[in-house]
């Protein structure tokens, strides 16, 4: 039986999502979505109308404006309507090229790594609640690692994968998410700032 969501039906989520506006990238909580746009909760206020990008599922980015913005919440309206239970559902394990991850911000800055007894600084790529990317060219798969980031508590994680110049490492403890989120927008106004 083909399940179907009608106009005014809004489905009871909690899910975090990518949203992008004006050269920001912010980690959204959605609360609830339908077809038509979506409620979440975000750490800044947008004015109505700021058209944004929201990336629910890795590489699927929904476009819409703020139709409005109070208490640490918005709303979003979609652009064009969306099939809410197509854009909510997870790829199907082993489905080549397909592999749903936790919304990554990519934000350039320094970073400490601890792995066998020595710091060393190296540049992050990209931060998600469950891990980074860096840019480090002497790491190996399943190595040990305390992640340093100015503003966030350290994290313990292992080397998930290395090439190419770069790592990818999975923390043991996710970050939660308010302070992933607060920090990736107070980060990001530090960068415009210096760059102003």
């Amino acid at each position: 039986m083909e399940r179907r969501i009608d106009d005014r039906s809004k489905i009871s989520v909690y899910r975090s999502a990518m949203l992008r506006w004006g050269g920001y990238e912010a980690l959204c909580l959605i609360r609830n979505i339908s077809p038509g746009g979506l409620m979440g909760k975000l750490h800044t206020s947008l004015p109505p109308g700021e058209p944004v990008t929201v990336e629910i599922r890795s590489g699927n980015a929904i476009s819409g404006r703020i139709a409005w913005s109070a208490d640490g919440m918005i709303g979003v309206q979609f652009d064009d309507r969306i099939d809410v239970l197509e854009v909510l559902h997870a790829p199907v394990h082993g489905e080549p090229g397909l592999t749903q991850r936790m919304p990554r911000l990519r934000i350039a800055c320094p970073v400490s790594l601890v792995a066998e007894g020595m710091r060393v600084s190296v540049t992050l790529v990209d931060v998600s609640q469950g891990g980074v990317k860096v840019e480090a060219d002497f790491l190996r798969e399943g190595d040990a690692v305390t992640v340093g980031v100015h503003g966030l508590d350290p994290r313990r994680g292992v080397v998930r994968w290395a090439h190419d110049g770069r790592a990818g490492i999975g923390f043991l403890v996710a970050i939660p998410f308010d302070a992933l989120a607060k920090w990736a927008l107070d980060r990001q106004a530090e960068l415009a700032a210096a760059d102003a």
